[in-house]
């Protein structure tokens, strides 16, 4: 694996989104050059190709992640102002 495809899943594997959509950027660039000039290898655009794959996988799964801590935040938020959740009862009406 080449160094810049070993940064950004690095940087991914850091969370560390912004680096890693830079890092993308100078890829596809060099990518593309590579294309134009026909010295794109078989093995470059299998390197590619499962990089794209890894990528989408992980960022689809904190993505996932990240929704459901967001909801629970809401939930806790919406609990936060209510009376009962402060005093530790649970209200209950008949």
């Amino acid at each position: 694996m080449n160094a810049e495809a070993e940064y950004i899943r690095e940087a991914i594997g850091r969370e560390e989104y912004r680096k890693a959509l830079a890092q993308w950027n100078d890829y596809a660039k060099h990518l593309r050059q590579a294309i134009e000039a026909g010295m794109l290898s078989a093995g470059q655009r299998e390197e590619a190709r499962a990089l794209m794959e890894w990528s989408r996988r992980t960022l689809l799964g904190a993505r996932a992640h990240l929704r459901a801590r967001y909801h629970e935040l809401e939930v806790a938020a919406a609990y936060k102002g209510h009376p009962a959740a402060q005093s530790g009862h649970i209200e209950t009406r008949l």
